[in-house]
């Protein structure tokens, strides 16, 4: 089915206008009877089989909403002298059922509690977009000496999530006119080529033909998740406010964050630095919010800054 510019632009109005009632309305019928995390069926961390009292060093990476946590297979490959490798699970992902539901605070004590009994003096956290919010308030929680918090794509407290959702909802109207085609595969496709680089990338030459490639290789694993599903990754994120900054005032805080991201912009990655505050924001020309599949410097820069600066 072709659409049109005109079915396009009510479709925008009409979401734009009642988006955090539809939120909190969905939420309430489509999450209210998962528990949190606290009682999932399946533990939600799994670990390299290094996690044991007395570890010197914890790394735990979180990942984003609809994010496998295997976006964090090289840090793996660190081998970190006496340390331990630990990743947070979502629901209906990496094997996990959907039986439970994220809670930005919920997941973070879990973190904590789990880390805190190893009795780690050094702890590195990673988290990946919603996973950012998941590990400030994880870093807040963490009783060991030394903690650093690296943010990748992160998202940022209220209204971050909505805005974004919003912005997101307008990415995908677009991609849906550049195709010219109403069927979501396509849809998805195509927008995953600004989530690669962002709007400006469709227009560089190089990237565009990356974009494109990269996307259509990922066509077989796009579909729309469920209601369920959604609301179980990211309703908590629309309401997550950023209550206690100064707690972090002895941590390390580092953003890594692409200059075309779409999803959560850079100004937002500004804001939220400015808070915590941040040592600093890595930024990566013209990448946008998958920072983990189109740079190759990435994991690199973060190792660097966990374990190479004083």
């Amino acid at each position: 089915m072709r659409l049109s510019g005109l079915t396009a632009l009510s479709a925008l109005i009409h979401l734009a206008r009642r988006l955090p009632l539809l939120l909190a309305v969905l939420g309430m019928v489509a999450c209210a009877p998962l528990p949190g995390p606290d009682r999932a069926g399946t533990f939600p961390l799994l670990q390299d089989g290094n996690a044991r009292p007395g570890v010197k060093r914890a790394i735990v990476a979180i990942p984003g909403a609809f994010a496998s946590a295997n976006i964090f297979a090289p840090v793996l490959n660190w081998q970190v002298p006496n340390s331990t490798v630990i990743v947070y699970r979502f629901p209906d992902m990496d094997g996990l059922p959907l039986d439970h539901r994220v809670q930005i605070d919920g997941s973070a004590q879990l973190i904590a509690d789990y880390v805190n009994d190893l009795g780690a003096q050094e702890v590195y956290l990673l988290g990946y977009s919603t996973g950012g919010p998941i590990a400030i308030e994880t870093a807040q929680r963490i009783e060991a000496p030394e903690v650093s918090l690296a943010l990748i794509s992160t998202a940022g407290p209220a209204p971050a999530g909505i805005l974004s959702s919003m912005r997101s909802g307008v990415e995908v109207l677009r991609a849906m006119l550049r195709t010219g085609s109403l069927r979501p595969r396509d849809a998805w496709t195509e927008n995953y080529r600004t989530l690669l680089y962002g709007d400006e990338g469709l227009n560089d030459p190089a990237r565009a033909r990356d974009s494109a490639a990269r996307a259509e290789a990922q066509r077989e694993n796009m579909s729309t998740p469920s209601l369920r599903r959604t609301l179980a990754h990211t309703l908590s994120l629309m309401f997550w406010t950023l209550d206690r900054p100064g707690v972090l005032s002895d941590a390390r805080v580092r953003l890594f964050h692409g200059d075309a991201d779409t999803v959560f912009t850079p100004a937002m990655a500004r804001r939220l630095a400015s808070r915590l505050p941040a040592d600093q924001i890595t930024y990566y020309q013209g990448q946008g919010h998958l920072l983990f599949v189109t740079s190759r410097r990435l994991f690199d820069d973060i190792h660097s800054f966990f374990f190479d600066e004083d």
